[in-house]
């Protein structure tokens, strides 16, 4: 009876502190929109900062990569975030933009996710495909300089797509894999922008014609391959890997038990 007890209140303390950890947001996350809502007009970020994406003309939530999705329509649809802070980037100058995306008809520049920083030029963020009947990876990072890869995309295929940088160097990944790269050495905006989704440089400019977005995040640092693996098939938010915390703690128990 005593072990059964004890049992009982290991397993509680298990799954209690699994439940507890793994809910945990990691502080380098400065958003996260999973677009997991099923109706309506507005978006819930799950980082700390709890800012709010607003669907506009046409975007919808749909099916899709992880749970639900934003889709766009008609080269004109975006979710946008207003007062996005760039603060988080003064301590670190590294930043990792990323989301799952489908394009389902393309014929110009598609914006996957991008921010224009109050103040600035023009397009200091865009995480972009170019023009190309085969669309190519195109991305800014902190300034605008134009940048155009070697990877093509398929049509109606789910890519998982990211840009990192670490002060000094931009990176491309597509699927966890390093596609491409540049030389950039910029001091990155830490003021306040304007975020987008399915959209570079202004909603309706350079707006998907038709796709799907989805686990849209961005953190301070630079993340790398394993990292954004771990993303792919864990998610964004992973404190802790429950699956694996619950095989080891529960093999633990089989045997004290």
């Amino acid at each position: 009876m005593t072990k059964h007890i004890a049992f009982c209140m290991v397993m509680v303390f298990v799954f209690g502190t699994i439940m507890t950890v793994s809910a945990d947001v990691p502080k380098d996350l400065m958003i996260y929109l999973p677009f997991d809502e099923k109706s309506g007009t507005t978006a819930k970020d799950l980082s700390n900062s709890k800012y709010v994406g607003k669907l506009k003309d046409g975007a919808k939530f749909v099916g899709g990569k992880v749970n639900n999705a934003v889709e766009m329509v008609g080269g004109k649809s975006v979710v946008t975030v207003e007062d996005f802070n760039l603060a988080p980037l003064k301590g670190t100058n590294q930043i990792t933009i990323g989301a799952w995306f489908k394009v389902i008809e393309h014929n110009q520049w598609d914006g996957v996710v991008s921010i224009e920083a109050e103040g600035g030029e023009c397009c200091e963020f865009r995480l972009m495909l170019n023009q190309d009947a085969a669309p190519k990876p195109f991305w800014n990072m902190g300034h605008h300089k134009d940048r155009t890869g070697k990877f093509v995309f398929a049509m109606n295929r789910w890519y998982h797509y990211a840009m990192t940088y670490d002060g000094k160097k931009a990176r491309i990944y597509v699927d966890g894999k390093e596609t491409e790269s540049s030389d950039e050495n910029v001091k990155l905006p830490t003021g306040k922008g304007l975020f987008m989704v399915g959209a570079g440089e202004a909603p309706g400019t350079w707006a998907m014609e038709s796709g799907v977005i989805d686990e849209v995040f961005v953190v301070n640092r630079e993340l790398r391959s394993n990292e954004l693996k771990d993303i792919m098939n864990k998610g964004v938010i992973m404190a802790v890997d429950p699956k694996k915390k619950l095989a080891i703690t529960w093999g633990t128990v089989k045997t004290e038990y």
